[in-house]
């Protein structure tokens, strides 16, 4: 496409597919044809329903959207990262499509890193330590106060 419009530091890779594909002038059904992946696919991607997209499906949709260079890097790091999907009560079980207690963390590492999160202190604990403890201390470093009712609802 010519242009080197990278975005900035806190655009989510959901947004990113939204800008690009707007900017080409498509629309999800046109992004889908012209990328192989189907409109509830884009439309999935848009609406940050997926987390994290495959690499193929990403190749594709920067191929459609004609990313190069910096461009291009940048929305495969975007991709890499990852979308948060919004957090949920955590429910146990995958196989009911309910999110997970390991996909709020993965979650709020990821809007961790895009705020400057804090190094996690883990002075003073001995070579494995019990889970609820290091996640104590990754909540902490999170910013996240409340690590006893995250704590009780895990279940090691």
């Amino acid at each position: 496409m010519g242009r080197d419009l990278v975005g900035t530091a806190d655009e989510t890779f959901a947004d990113m597919v939204q800008r690009w594909r707007h900017m080409a002038n498509l629309t999800q059904e046109g992004l889908a044809a012209r990328s192989g992946l189907s409109p509830r696919s884009i439309q999935n991607l848009e609406r940050g329903r997926v987390g994290r997209p495959r690499r193929a499906s990403v190749r594709l949709l920067a191929d459609a959207l004609g990313l190069t260079g910096a461009d291009r890097a940048a929305f495969v790091h975007a991709a890499r990262i990852g979308t948060p999907t919004p957090i949920t009560a955590w429910r146990g079980g995958t196989d009911s499509g309910e999110v997970t207690a390991a996909d709020n963390l993965r979650q709020l590492v990821a809007q961790a890193r895009r705020t400057g999160s804090q190094p996690v202190d883990l002075r003073g604990l001995p070579h494995t330590a019990a889970p609820d403890v290091v996640l104590e201390r990754l909540l902490t470093a999170l910013g996240i106060h409340e690590a006893d009712a995250v704590t009780d609802a895990v279940a090691v």
